[in-house]
């Protein structure tokens, strides 16, 4: 803050101002040194206290714990459910309360009703708990603000062994694909060659990593915890492609290969889908180049294409189809080799998974000289 009280913590974002009379590097930590105290260091025991468990840690914004708390009270700002209720409408004080920060405006009653002339926030009614949707209603039916609207649905990843059980679109037919030699994508289910990418491998960070491989791997200590790039499977897979535990392992995507220690683990079980057995494979985010880096090794980045989801363009490409086979990598031109044989087998080329209708002949889209059906959908 400024003038008087130059220097003192805000409370909360609802007192930054634009006047230049306070400051914040970011505004969803506004009030984390409220009163001068580093309430992320709170740690009060979860049985001393209520369940939002506010006094441990503190959560953004606002040390709210759940998001569009308002709707867990009824359009009078009663609990739906006694047993359950969670924020709700004290008459005789006139606010709303509960075991969280009420995500509304603390003194809106739920009968309240804007004035018609007036925008914004001040546009709601006490009745509206998605505050940060223009009508304060939430969407199951988006008329706008989505490319791929109007309803949820389901499609598959640009990479996927598994054909879409819901209709024959495979996948999204607005995403963002980028068709380039140095970006190809392997076979869907469906089409030929997507059995030589029968795995599907999915990527995370893990506790004991600070945000990203690009802040881990400068920190000794973080390093100590994690010091080596591993893989999780499960135990039939292991079985089924001779991988030893702590041995090493070889990753081959449709653009790259890596490898890594095998952890063998219940955690990455298989799933039954569509009749077969689709296995998993587990791979974090950390490890990688860096000439000052404590840990190397490979890194999952290098198995991943880009593929851009239609609406906030982030990348929906962090999951996809793989092969994996005991053994360490080869290297220089040998890993190339590698590389473009699975490519080779599995007929790759830069059109492989980018058509946007997967399946023009079940949507009533005839081709010129075309038998119907494009690749990257199910037969």
């Amino acid at each position: 803050m400024a003038g008087p009280d130059a220097g003192k913590p805000l409370s909360a974002y609802t007192e930054l101002r634009a006047d230049g009379s306070t400051a914040a590097g970011c505004w969803i930590y506004t009030g984390v040194y409220a009163d001068g105290v580093n309430h992320a260091a709170n740690r009060k025991p979860g049985q001393e206290q209520g369940p939002a468990a506010s006094e441990w840690g503190w959560a953004w914004p606002a040390n709210r714990r759940i998001l569009y708390n308002r709707a867990s009270a009824d359009p009078a700002g009663k609990p739906w459910s006694e047993r359950k209720k969670y924020i709700w409408w004290d008459q005789e004080h006139g606010k709303w309360v509960g075991d969280d920060v009420p995500d509304f405006p603390v003194d809106l009653a739920p009968d309240s009703k804007p004035d018609p002339s007036v925008g914004g926030p001040a546009a709601l009614s006490g009745d509206d708990p998605f505050i940060m949707q223009a009508d304060g209603k939430g969407w199951l039916f988006a008329p706008k603000g989505v490319m791929d609207g109007p309803l949820p649905t389901h499609y598959e990843a640009q990479e996927s062994p598994v054909a879409n059980g819901l209709y024959p679109q495979q996948q999204n037919p607005a995403r963002l694909v980028f068709p380039r030699a140095d970006n190809l994508s392997a076979p869907s289910a469906g089409t030929s060659g997507a059995d030589i990418y029968p795995y599907v491998f999915t990527t995370y960070r893990l506790t004991e990593h600070h945000t990203a491989g690009g802040m881990s791997r400068w920190l000794p200590y973080l390093s100590e915890l994690q010091p080596e790039m591993f893989c999780e499977v499960s135990p039939e897979l292991a079985a089924e492609r001779g991988l030893e535990p702590y041995g090493w392992a070889t990753i081959i995507s449709a653009r790259s290969a890596i490898e890594a220690k095998v952890l063998v683990t219940d955690r990455m079980a298989p799933l039954k889908v569509g009749g077969h057995t689709v296995h998993q494979i587990g791979l974090p985010y950390h490890w990688g180049v860096g000439n000052n880096a404590v840990v190397s090794g490979d890194a999952a980045n290098d198995l991943l294409g880009v593929t851009l989801d239609p609406n906030v363009q982030i990348q929906e490409s962090k999951v996809a189809s793989c092969d994996i086979r005991p053994g360490r990598r080869p290297r220089g031109k040998e890993l190339l080799a590698l590389v473009a044989e699975y490519q080779a087998r599995a007929g790759v080329t830069i059109e492989t998974g980018n058509s946007a209708v997967t399946n023009p002949a079940a949507e009533g889209i005839k081709l010129a000289g075309d038998n119907g059906h494009a690749d990257g959908g199910p037969g």
